[in-house]
């Protein structure tokens, strides 16, 4: 009988692989992963079978953590308030957590990550992409497919967080002007 997986084993592998990839890229390599997570290079497809199975699981971690911060406490009702309660705490769990922000930001450009991992990651965050469809329904995007009007989303958060990050300085500012931008191109 086979020994059950370990799941502290698997987390370390997942937040290796979330380092490594924030530090080095998509090109991280399985053994250095391994390594990190101070496991047997083997052990590694114990847990994952290929490197795209691993990444697929590290996206979809990501998406999780990032997924239910936003939809804690989401305002109703009000669909301005909601997406500025999306907005900011995108935002701000970007600044808190920059290795996840930067490997989840390598991890949604990469054709390693499947079309099912997607189709899951936007189910996860069902509430929010009904909240974007439902805003942009009446303005320039409307008809656009829900996946597009996301992709705008989520490059204006990057870039906005980025910058934010680059000069905290003018943190609240920045984050307002990119609110405003988002919410008069969406609405």
């Amino acid at each position: 009988m086979a020994r059950p997986l370990n799941e502290d084993r698997r987390n370390a592998l997942l937040i290796a692989a979330m380092e490594l990839v924030a530090e080095n890229g998509l090109g991280a390599s399985t053994a250095d992963i391994a390594k990190r997570a101070g496991v047997p290079n083997g052990s590694l497809f114990t847990y994952f079978e290929t490197k795209s199975d691993l990444l697929n699981a590290l996206y979809l971690a990501l998406k999780q953590h990032l997924t239910e911060q936003v939809l804690r406490d989401l305002p109703t009702g009000d669909d301005k308030a909601a997406l500025r309660h999306l907005w900011t705490v995108w935002i701000d769990w970007g600044l808190q957590h920059a290795p996840r922000r930067k490997a989840l930001a390598q991890l949604s450009v990469s054709d390693q990550i499947s079309d099912v991992s997607r189709r899951t990651a936007s189910e996860f965050a069902g509430p929010t992409v009904e909240l974007v469809v439902r805003i942009s329904a009446t303005g320039a995007l409307r008809g656009a497919p829900a996946r597009y009007i996301g992709g705008l989303v989520e490059a204006a958060v990057g870039v906005t967080t980025e910058f934010i990050s680059a000069h905290p300085e003018n943190a609240e500012a920045i984050a307002d002007a990119g609110f405003e931008a988002l919410w008069k191109s969406l609405s």
